[in-house]
């Protein structure tokens, strides 16, 4: 018998050169399109990205003008309640000293005055300002009598004085040197004194410019009418100037959005995104504008990559394209001419070779013993091995048993199980180094349907655990400040009770031996007052470092938490009184009944006590202040503290239970050291409650105070 002639392969109808062109063009259609469609999600994410990275630095910058004004609040506080005693016996030196103390390490401030209400200066912490007379009309807008008011010309008081007595005004634009004043009276009517703080606006210029660095970034500050505060840096606009057409002040804020973002016109007339916050306690807008300009820099150079790729894989598609054109087009030459398929055959192993040469992930084809078959430029270039060294050999012959070892481990179970594997290991690169790869083997068959062996391509995924690595490192570094900052915290607290109870001791008996001479036992006084207030700071925030923690703090046992809080009650009934207030216990019936919780009852009075103290502290004299508790089924103990006092801020019902935060009705210098609620919320929480407050529709706030109920002691 003889064999019968090997046919030639036969294409099917509609496979011929036309077609593969065809097919080419929709093809450079369809990429065409798909880059269009990349630069427009480019185009959208870059702006997103520039959106949001402005509005997380206007938060930051936010916040430190709202910590600076904060601080400075703080300080005339501070300075309205040291200077009460040397007020009245006219002690300027003393005064001013005063003054320079509370003012110390706080660059943003230039200088504190006590001012009369005719407008002469009493005190200053520079003392060229004692005796020059300022009008408080002249620092505010109309119609104010304290707080923020414009920008000024001027650096310091002195040149405000000049000014006033010169010839009309002078415009802060074309001044040197501006200031921005703030201003606190110390007593209710136009004829009391008052304290004027003049702050540095340079200092947030300083500031903005050591946080943008060289981003091309810009930040103003401006009040909320529109007027310039502080104008970015290398701006040809000038503090003071009007910017009421600016579009966060037509579009944004009439609308009541105190934070958002804006495009259009900025503050130097170029088109930005600008991102804006509203400052919280004071009339002031923070923005931060970042150019359009910079976002199409980015996305022209987005654009000629893409354009670039665009045109290889164009390049690519038309040589793979007239490749199989050529190819169709023989074959449609030739017409079944054996050797023309074989030829074809020739020129498909050709493009594949080309294929797996070309891609850029490091590639290799190994046999069923783990002989290197081949492997492409990739491969070559990560290694540093030459494809000459590679093939014919083993991994066990290339590299140290063991970094082989475990590869060969994981090819034999590919080829085993006939399914791909992927797992993570280390090699070798080109300059001898071991670096984390990941691998994955796909087995493939021969003609027979056999597997042969298996195809391997790897990633390098060092830089990632590298950056994981960075992570946790930094996680674990934030945690060692956290702890430090408590124990530190704890630490000073001790330390300083120590001196402090010698002040307070010594300054007892100063009292009491010099009584035969008046102004002497007042600075013994004022000495012991002060003291007092020092050793109240230093034991909140020992109470605040303890209660991080609250284990071994509190101790919850069963209670009846009613005569607990009559104590307190009682305890500071006689304060009311001397304020002339009426306090008002519980009324209702029941009120004297059991309320059985898991409570510490020393704790739970150090709640009420505060909460308690701060109602008699803001309510006016001839008003009430009402304490009530009750149950909420059976679940939930509920105690409330109601006063007729100014309220609190919506804005501030929350903020208020922070470390070192006052409200802003606090004016009248009858603010603590705003550590009194922080430490009740972290007391609640260890008894798992709460504490909350709210304005009552009538006028006056409303504490609330949760907690679960428990249920009584079995009786033995």
């Amino acid at each position: 018998m003889t064999a019968s002639p090997r046919r030639a392969t036969t294409l099917p109808p509609w496979l011929h050169s036309r077609s593969v062109l065809a097919f080419g063009v929709v093809i450079a259609a369809l990429l065409l399109a798909l880059a269009v469609g990349f630069m427009a999600y480019e185009r959208q994410e870059l702006q997103a990205s520039t959106v949001a990275r402005g509005a997380l630095y206007a938060r930051v910058l936010e916040d430190q003008a709202s910590r600076t004004f904060n601080a400075a609040d703080l300080v005339l506080s501070t300075a309205a309640e040291t200077t009460a005693g040397d007020r009245a016996n006219h002690d300027v030196e003393r005064l001013s000293e005063r003054l320079r103390q509370s003012m110390q390490n706080l660059p943003f401030l230039r200088s504190i005055s006590l001012v009369d209400g005719r407008g002469r200066v009493l005190a200053s912490s520079s003392p060229g300002h004692v005796g020059l007379v300022i009008h408080r009309q002249s620092l505010l807008q109309p119609g104010l009598t304290a707080g923020l008011g414009p920008l000024l010309a001027g650096r310091d008081l002195a040149d405000l004085a000049a000014a006033s007595a010169g010839p009309g005004g002078s415009d802060p634009s074309s001044a040197v040197a501006n200031l921005l004043p703030l201003v606190r009276p110390l007593a209710a009517g136009p004829e009391s004194d008052w304290l004027v703080a003049t702050l540095n606006p340079d200092y947030f210029a300083n500031q903005y410019s050591l946080l943008l660095g060289s981003t091309p970034l810009r930040a103003a500050l401006l009040s909320y009418g529109g007027q310039l505060l502080v104008p970015a840096e290398g701006s040809p606009r000038r503090a003071g100037e009007q910017l009421a057409d600016h579009p966060v002040f037509t579009q944004q804020l009439p609308n009541g959005r105190e934070h958002g973002q804006a495009q259009g016109t900025g503050i130097d007339g170029d088109t930005v995104f600008t991102a804006y916050r509203v400052t919280r306690r004071h009339p002031l807008v923070v923005l931060v504008e970042t150019p359009e300009a910079l976002l199409l820099n980015q996305l022209q150079a987005i654009g000629l990559n893409v354009a670039a790729g665009t045109a290889v894989l164009l390049a690519m598609l038309g040589a793979l394209a007239g490749l199989a054109w050529r190819s169709l087009h023989s074959h449609e030459t030739v017409s079944g001419d054996l050797q023309a398929a074989r030829g074809s055959m020739a020129a498909q192993h050709a493009f594949t070779d080309r294929l797996f040469q070309v891609s850029p992930i490091p590639m290799v084809v190994k046999d069923a013993n783990g002989r290197f078959l081949r492997v492409n430029q990739a491969w070559s270039d990560f290694t540093g091995l030459a494809p000459e060294r590679l093939v014919g050999n083993n991994m066990g012959r290339v590299y140290p048993v063991q970094l082989a070892a475990p590869h060969e481990v994981q090819e034999q179970m590919a080829i085993a199980s006939g399914q791909a594997v992927a797992y993570e290991e280390q090699m070798l690169d080109s300059a001898g180094l071991p670096r984390d790869v990941m691998i994955r083997l796909m087995p493939y068959t021969d003609v027979e349907g056999q597997i042969a062996g298996v195809i391997g391509c790897l990633m390098d995924v060092t830089e990632f655990r590298e950056a994981a690595l960075r992570t946790l490192e930094a996680k674990e570094a934030a945690e060692r400040a956290s702890a430090a900052k408590g124990e530190f915290l704890a630490n000073i607290s001790h330390e300083l009770r120590t001196p402090l109870q010698s002040i307070l001791g010594f300054s007892e008996l100063g009292t009491q031996r010099s009584r035969a001479d008046p102004r002497l036992q007042g600075m013994f006084s004022d000495i012991h007052a002060a003291g007092q207030r020092m050793l109240s700071l230093v034991n909140n925030l020992l109470d605040l470092t303890r209660l991080e923690s609250t284990v071994g703090e509190i101790r919850l046992t069963t209670l009846n938490i009613v005569p607990p809080l009559r104590s307190v009650v009682a305890e500071l009934r006689h304060l009311a009184t001397t304020r002339s207030l009426r306090l008002v216990g519980p009324q209702h019936a029941g009120a004297d009944g059991p309320l059985w919780a898991r409570a510490d009852d020393f704790r739970l009075q150090q709640v009420l006590r505060n909460v308690l103290a701060n109602a008699i502290r803001f309510a006016p004299a001839g008003s009430e202040v009402k304490v009530d508790w009750g149950r909420s089924g059976d679940e939930d103990l509920w105690l409330t503290v109601r006063d007729h006092g100014p309220g609190i801020p919506a804005d501030e019902l929350e903020s208020i239970f922070e470390a070192f935060v006052q409200s802003s009705r606090t004016t009248d210098g009858s603010g603590g050291t705003g550590l009194g609620l922080a430490i009740c919320r972290k007391i609640m929480a260890a008894h798992h409650g709460q504490i909350s407050a709210r304005n009552h529709p009538d006028g006056g706030a409303v504490f609330e105070i949760h907690l679960p109920a428990g249920l009584p002691p079995a009786a033995g």
